[in-house]
């Protein structure tokens, strides 16, 4: 109408005698200066946009003149207005620039000749974001003539596939989610599109293409995902350990890209479902599939191989982390029947235990700790021992070192809380947790630690004065919870070992640290804690075993 052409002449600040085609150069002009950001532009980017969409606009805009600068904007009028042109300008135009974009990526990272050239273009993976949404907008607007709707879209769906990897690797996390957004976008309209006039070759030419496309992009954009998966199931499960939420603020984005994800996997008719994914994405899929599909631990078996390439290979540690919750949490009706194969449990207790103790993140060494636990409760007991053992004396990781004295605690005292643990053959809760772990747990490391000069900073530093803490709390519980004396604890004999070998060099110890200078360290006055409490507990042992005697006299 020639009142809005009128308003938005107006509105650009363009003089009104203007025809048709300098009305459209003019509005180019004004595009590309203020996606270039140039100080004397009369119009802003979000002006444009308002008024286009106001006053009826987009005849105006050329799009083998606009798209490129947009294309290579980071502004998000600018994708809007991106977008305005997918949807109404020419499609065979919008394709043209659409071809030339993905030429230039190319020439951007590998041009075919093994080097990755310098970067003349900016803001690459906005790029790739815009021609994508311009795909979806055109392509079911083209005339197909005599080209299957897979010869036409196939040779761009390639195109694109081949370019997430490496713009994926400069992608910030909204970045990241947008694209993953924009190409389950594309997957829906070109199989809906396809599935109007396609033969059912060609719709499984196209299927298998544009699940290619999805199935990378996933896997290229996983770290920008961040939907907090393991960390919600975790809260879920175990809500008493939970002091403060770790959840990642924004973590929704993450859900609702996945959320459409799923809508093209629909589509494409291509659901998750077990049996167990075979390829990274799968294992993706499979993690955010809503309504959750139910995996019963006797899965893990099949989707081993791929959990343990993702922790090693630090690729969907989110997802992986996730199912193994959702494997290893389940209550099984006999606690201690044997549920994980031997060389399955053993594999995985030794990827867990280097995350709980290297990962950056306290709460994901923690997250990392039950999980080993979990693992841990569904193994025959010789495996669990085994496991512990080395474990508790891995010289190359010293915090599980002393970590791995808690999962021991537990172990121990799951043994003892059986009705019938004293006729029970189960090793933690026999003489033979004391001759395994004995030398393990009242021996220092080195065996001089304690007779050593430290200064106050070394002692600050320490990582064997928490694991004697955590050793001098194992004795402590289990001085008090083997009341049948299963284990052998309360025998004078090893009564009488252990003060030698730890009690007495500790003691000779905390002495010598009350002539440091300062405040007490607080790790000392922890050990003095900790080392009057077993002191307690062995003096009502053996003022029993006295009583005993009299009252047998």
């Amino acid at each position: 109408m020639e009142s809005n052409r009128k308003s938005l002449l107006a509105a650009l600040h363009l003089p009104p005698g203007l025809d048709d085609e300098e009305f459209s150069r003019s509005v180019s002009d004004l595009v590309s200066l203020a996606a270039t950001g140039v100080q004397s532009a009369k119009v802003t980017l979000q002006e444009l946009v308002d008024a286009i969409r106001k006053y009826q606009g987009t005849e105006y805009l050329e799009p083998l003149t606009v798209l490129p600068v947009l294309l290579s904007c980071g502004d998000d009028h600018a994708e809007e207005l991106v977008r305005i042109c997918g949807l109404s300008s020419s499609a065979k135009e919008i394709m043209i620039v659409v071809q030339e974009a993905i030429e230039e990526l190319r020439w951007y990272y590998h041009d075919g000749d093994g080097e990755t050239r310098e970067k003349p273009i900016t803001a690459p993976v906005q790029r790739l974001i815009g021609l994508t949404a311009l795909c979806t907008a055109a392509i079911p607007r083209l005339r197909l003539g005599k080209r299957t709707p897979f010869q036409l879209a196939g040779p761009i769906v390639l195109d694109i596939s081949s370019l997430v990897p490496f713009t994926a690797q400069d992608a910030t996390k909204q970045e990241g989610r947008l694209l993953i957004r924009e190409v389950a976008g594309l997957v829906r309209a070109l199989q809906l599109w396809a599935s109007a006039s396609a033969s059912e070759d060609v719709l499984g030419q196209m299927k298998k293409s544009l699940r290619d496309l999805l199935d990378a992009t996933i896997v290229a954009c996983v770290s920008s995902i961040q939907a907090s998966l393991s960390i919600r199931e975790f809260e879920r499960l175990f809500p008493r350990l939970v002091v403060k939420s770790a959840l990642q603020k924004g973590w929704e984005d993450g859900q609702r890209a996945m959320a459409e994800v799923q809508d093209a996997l629909a589509i494409l008719g291509t659901l998750p479902e077990l049996p167990d994914p075979r390829s990274t994405s799968g294992l993706i899929y499979l993690a955010h599939a809503e309504p959750a599909i139910p995996l019963p631990l006797a899965k893990l078996t099949q989707l081993y191989p791929l959990l343990a390439n993702s922790l090693e290979e630090n690729v969907a540690t989110d997802e992986t982390l996730f199912l193994l919750l959702r494997l290893l949490a389940q209550q099984s009706p006999q606690p201690d029947a044997t549920e994980i194969p031997p060389d399955i449990a053993d594999s995985l207790c030794t990827v867990l235990s280097v995350l709980a103790s290297t990962h950056l993140d306290p709460f994901m060494r923690h997250l990392n700790l039950r999980l080993l636990s979990l693992v841990l409760s569904k193994v025959h007991q010789t495996v669990r021992l085994n496991v512990l053992l080395r474990l508790t004396t891995n010289e190359e990781l010293p915090q599980m070192r002393s970590a791995a004295i808690g999962l021991l605690k537990e172990a121990t005292l799951s043994a003892l809380s059986s009705p019938d643990y004293y006729t029970e053959v189960n090793p933690f809760a026999s003489r033979m947790l004391l001759r395994a772990f004995g030398p393990v747990l009242f021996k220092t490391s080195p065996p001089d630690f304690l007779t050593l000069s430290h200064t106050r900073e070394e002692l600050e530093r320490s990582l064997e004065l928490p694991r004697i803490i955590d050793c001098l709390s194992f004795y402590y519980v289990l001085l008090l919870r083997d009341r049948k004396n299963g284990t052998g604890v309360r025998d004078p004999d090893n009564i009488a070992s252990v003060e030698g070998s730890l009690l007495r060099p500790l003691r000779r110890f905390l002495d010598q640290c009350v002539t440091l200078q300062g405040e007490p360290l607080m790790i000392v006055l922890s050990l003095q804690v900790n080392l009057e409490r077993v002191d307690a507990a062995v003096t009502a042992i053996k003022g029993t075993s006295k009583s005993d005697k009299c009252g047998g006299a």
